[in-house]
């Protein structure tokens, strides 16, 4: 089962870091703007306030001064009038005196309402008696001149006792005015000083809460920023990580790789770079879907971490590529004996519920500084390393060897030039005959390839055709020579079938048969007339792959020939769980059939297989007459060889027709 222990945690996306910084940040930002307006308004309030308060003091200080002197002028007019009224009889005098009285008693009822309660208490306390006494000595004197008693009028009112009781009065109301002055005053001093405290207050108010909102908008920066840093350095590390293993990406297996080999120039000691390759992901990964091949991936993250030691580097290199850097400060044998473990565990199948999978792994190792100096150039000797590996069988290790790099460079060469030429349209059909060995006439053509390279002349196919399978050129090879051969096709004789081969990793392409049809479709081709070869390595692979590949193409109305039969694992579980029509003897049964009786035991063998199975059975590598005498005697159907015609092109195909109705080889004396 699967060990999730060691797998390395997960890194979360930064969206929502982002999205609560920016939060935090307006929240700060609107605490700011908030703060402002409270402390404006409060201001404003404050200086509306105050100035009210002042102006109506000031208003009421005004008035105080106003009634005061309209008091004392009033007290005097007053007098006037009395005094000339006495002296001269006059009535105007008397009628002023008249009004000038209420007037006067309405003045000092302001006034008193202007002062302060006691002060007021008091002036009516101490005026009371005198007041009346005056008053009634008014009356009397108005009487007095209204008779006709001036000289009686006079006398009353510059009496003693009037002088007395209007100079009580008169002091009262000095009193009185003062009192109200004063206080007037006294509250604009007082609302001054408030003005001035409150002022103050507010001043210390407005510091507080500024510093508060200070306190709290640099603790919200202060956590925006630390959300921000957060954030930037997990994107930094999502940056330098593979999103579905967790490990290392190639950017940041580059920067690390650069800062290991300068620590190990100074220390005098050497890395070694191991290139790791699953063996058997892509079936996995097309027969159980991504899903099931990322949880793979995964699984092997964890067991390439278990593999590695604290200071080694490991990173997924792409696809189901990984990378390991041993340092090899304990000795030289510590990298090999890490590959060896890592192909140890990835050996062991890899379980998920009811689903068991099997993948494998092959390493390719170069050194530093022996192999080379840089990271690009320690990576690619790796990778040479490991196709070496593949090469040999997949499941091992092998070390990066300098006289071996030519041959890959021109490997790779050659792959970029088989990807030209197949755009480029340089690999054409070719056709050798099939034949009926009881009445030796052509039944069908094999389609086989040939390579009009501009430089090298024509290749055949044992120098493209590996390059082809290894690098999924295979594929686009198929399909544009079938698409030339179909062109072909409609200039043979109407009995005429082709074959063709299709290769192993073809068999795991699901869209493998619609594109045969589509092509054959498009020519107007039958698929009757077509015979599609399957090596026994296709079926070794995955069985059920095949299985549902053969299925599909006879169902088309295709036929199918099991390729080269007795070279490789040659199961008879093949034979029986697949419907062929077809089964093909190896040249090399053929070639020592005369020379070793063991190899016409097994023709026979193969041909009684077949015939009891209803099959036919078709010899490759027929060069001579007494070959094929002994291959029709032994029972087998169909050939083909030197002995009845060399691969050619279509055009000599059709010139050879035309000398023949029915194109009856003659065999060679």
């Amino acid at each position: 089962m699967p060990d999730s222990t060691s797998q390395r945690p997960q890194l979360l996306p930064t969206v929502s870091i982002v999205e609560g910084t920016m939060r935090q940040s307006r929240r700060a930002v609107m605490l700011a703007l908030a703060g402002a307006v409270a402390i404006t308004l409060v201001l404003l309030g404050e200086r509306m306030w105050s100035g009210e308060a002042m102006k109506a003091a000031a208003d009421r200080h005004a008035q105080a001064y106003r009634l005061a002197a309209d008091l004392r002028s009033t007290q005097q007019q007053l007098t006037s009038a009395a005094q000339l009224a006495a002296v001269t009889g006059d009535s105007a005098w008397i009628d002023r005196f008249d009004r000038l009285v209420p007037e006067l008693a309405r003045t000092t009822e302001h006034a008193a309402l202007l002062a302060p309660p006691e002060a007021a208490l008091r002036f009516e306390n101490q005026t009371r008696e005198a007041s009346a006494t005056l008053s009634r000595m008014h009356l009397s004197a108005l009487e007095a001149m209204g008779s006709g008693g001036a000289a009686a009028a006079r006398g009353l009112l510059e009496s003693d006792r009037y002088r007395k009781l209007s100079a009580e009065v008169q002091q009262a109301t000095e009193s009185l005015t003062t009192a109200s002055l004063e206080a007037t005053a006294a509250r604009v001093d007082e609302l001054r000083e408030r003005s001035y405290f409150v002022a103050a207050a507010m001043l210390l108010t407005t510091v507080a809460l500024g510093f508060t909102l200070w306190r709290r908008l640099s603790s919200n920066l202060t956590n925006s920023r630390g959300s921000l840093m957060d954030a930037e350095e997990r994107i930094q590390r999502l940056a330098a990580s593979d999103l579905l293993t967790g490990l290392d990406n190639r950017a940041a297996l580059h920067d690390a790789m650069q800062q290991l080999m300068a620590r190990a120039r100074r220390t005098e000691h050497s890395l070694a770079v191991l290139m790791v390759d699953l063996d058997r992901f892509k079936p996995v990964n097309d027969r159980h879907g991504h899903m099931v091949g990322d949880m793979v991936l995964k699984e092997v993250a964890r067991r390439l971490t278990r593999c590695v030691r604290q200071g080694d580097l490991l990173a997924r290199y792409g696809g189901d590529e990984f990378v390991v850097v041993v340092d090899e400060t304990g000795g030289v044998g510590q990298a090999v004996s890490t590959a060896e473990t890592i192909i140890d565990r990835m050996a062991q199948p890899i379980q998920f519920g009811d689903l068991v999978v099997s993948v494998g792994a092959s390493v390719g190792m170069a050194r530093f500084p022996a192999d080379a100096f840089t990271d690009d150039e320690l990576l690619r000797k790796a990778d040479s390393a490991l196709y070496r590996a593949k090469q040999a069988g997949r499941g091992g290790v092998c070390l990066y060897e300098s006289r071996l790099d030519e041959r890959l460079s021109e490997r790779h060469a050659l792959e970029q030039e088989l990807r030209e030429a197949i755009a480029g349209g340089q690999l054409v059909p070719f056709y050798q005959p099939i034949v009926d060995l009881s009445q030796r006439s052509v039944r069908s053509l094999e389609l086989l390839c040939r390579w009009r390279h501009p430089v090298r002349g024509l290749l055949a196919p044992d120098k493209f055709i590996a390059v082809a399978e290894d690098s999924g050129l295979i594929g686009p090879l198929t399909m544009s020579l079938l698409d030339q051969a179909c062109k072909d096709i409609a200039k043979f004789p109407g009995p005429w079938r082709m074959s063709f081969n299709v290769a192993p990793r073809q068999i795991q392409d699901e869209t493998l048969v619609p594109q045969l049809l589509k092509i054959l479709a498009a020519n107007a081709v039958p698929p009757s007339r077509i015979d599609v070869e399957l090596t026994e390595t296709a079926l070794v692979n995955d069985t059920a792959r095949a299985r549902s590949v053969i299925l599909a193409l006879k169902r088309a109305g295709m036929t199918v020939t099991l390729d080269d039969f007795g070279t490789g694992y040659s199961s008879l579980s093949y034979l029986a769980e697949m419907t062929f029509d077809k089964i093909k003897i190896d040249r090399s049964f053929v070639r020592t059939l005369h020379d070793r009786p063991e190899s016409a035991k097994i023709v026979d063998a193969i041909v009684g297989l077949s015939r009891s199975l209803g099959v036919h059975t078709v010899a490759e590598g027929v060069e001579t007459e007494e070959q094929a005498r002994a291959l029709q005697r032994l029972g087998c159907t169909f050939a083909q060889g030197y002995l009845f015609g060399r691969p050619v092109r279509a055009a000599e195909l059709s010139d050879r027709a035309a000398l023949a109705k029915d194109l009856i080889l003659v065999p060679a004396s």
